[in-house]
């Protein structure tokens, strides 16, 4: 009789152990969900806001009302992709495949390089066996191919990002005035200046990093034209692509151009590495310094850790918007904390001249 209880509250035990596991891995489950959604909004927002502001900026200098403008930019940039695609996208496939076809190549001469050298055999002796190299590079293309087949679920972001961006950008003050009224009355004049701050900043930003990407992707497309290197095209869009990721990005949109230098002869890596040298070097003390006197300038150790962080976190697209969400904090930061609670009245930024009303400029 006395075991009875004891039998019960042990299974009752069980049974609440049980649920607490399925409602924790219930839970990550949607906010692993709710994050991917949360990303793509986010993303769809910065294409509004880079749209509201070309928008603004032409309807404010020209006769056109907004809504033509609007209409009219969206247009041309469907036609430019349309035709990109039309015109380029034949060209950058067979490139795309070519390169993907030569990554276990390119590992091996990789690896048959390395032992040439006393050095980098004790190395590959401590690391990997030069055996596993081309096992390496198999395994290096299935994630590649993997990406490739995932272009259905790509699309599928692009278009939310898209719809969100196209809607919002259409009617702005329809959706800022709908979630200030979710606000105390007295604070959303305050919460109106915060998403002013915002707008202009990321604003900033967008043209900052897509000044940086036309930029760097012509000068590498030349650069590995001018040494011979094959594929230059593909490689020099990847590399533009790769610089909207500040400090991370121009890094890894180098790997591909060097494996594909390895393919062809391994000395031509020397000059991939000069190529993009040369292009980080201007990158880093010219073209960003003369951008980022109109745009946004971050600390680079914080944008960084943040990719770090977000890469750890949510992978490639935490790394991908790691810095839009890194300048949205600091601005909320400056604004709400360091203005707002300690009284000093910074400029947002160190490029945006949005105070509290009634502040000293």
């Amino acid at each position: 009789m006395t075991g009875m209880p004891a039998h019960g509250d042990f299974t009752r035990r069980v049974l609440i152990a049980i649920s607490l596991v399925v409602i924790v891995a219930l839970t990550l489950f949607v906010l692993g969900s709710a994050v991917h959604v949360f990303l793509m909004v986010f993303a769809g927002l910065l294409l509004a806001v880079l749209l509201d502001g070309v928008a603004s900026f032409v309807s404010e200098r020209t006769p056109f009302p907004r809504s033509l403008v609007l209409g009219a930019t969206v247009a041309g940039l469907l036609f430019f992709g349309v035709a990109l695609l039309w015109g380029l996208g034949p060209r950058v496939g067979a490139q795309l495949s070519e390169f993907v076809d030569l990554i276990p190549s390119a590992v091996s001469k990789a690896g048959a390089a390395l032992r040439e050298y006393e050095w980098s055999r004790k190395l590959l002796s401590l690391t990997i066996e030069p055996k596993e190299l081309l096992a390496l590079g198999g395994g290096v293309l299935r994630p590649m191919r993997g990406l490739l087949s995932g272009a259905f679920t790509g699309i599928i972001d692009l278009v939310i990002i898209l719809v969100v961006g196209i809607y919002v950008a259409a009617s702005p003050k329809t959706y800022v005035k709908g979630a200030l009224r979710l606000l105390p009355v007295s604070r959303r004049a305050r919460a109106g200046e915060v998403v002013v701050a915002l707008t202009h900043v990321i604003r900033r930003w967008i043209a900052g990093r897509l000044a940086s990407m036309l930029v760097v992707g012509v000068l590498t497309i030349v650069g590995l034209l001018i040494a011979g290197i094959p594929l230059a095209l593909t490689l020099g869009l990847f590399a533009a692509l790769a610089t909207f990721v500040p400090y991370v990005g121009p890094a890894v949109g180098a790997i591909p151009a060097i494996l594909v230098a390895l393919t062809d002869e391994p000395v031509k890596a020397l000059y991939v590495v000069l190529v993009f040298t040369i292009v980080q070097v201007l990158e880093n003390y010219i073209i960003t310094p003369l951008i980022d006197q109109k745009a946004v300038s971050l600390p680079p150790a914080l944008l960084i850790s943040a990719q770090i962080l977000m890469g750890v976190l949510l992978g490639a697209a935490g790394v991908l918007f790691a810095t839009p969400l890194v300048v949205v904090i600091v601005v909320l930061v400056q604004m709400l904390y360091v203005q707002d609670v300690l009284g000093d009245p910074i400029r947002v930024l160190g490029s945006i001249g949005v105070k509290r009303q009634g502040q000293d400029p």
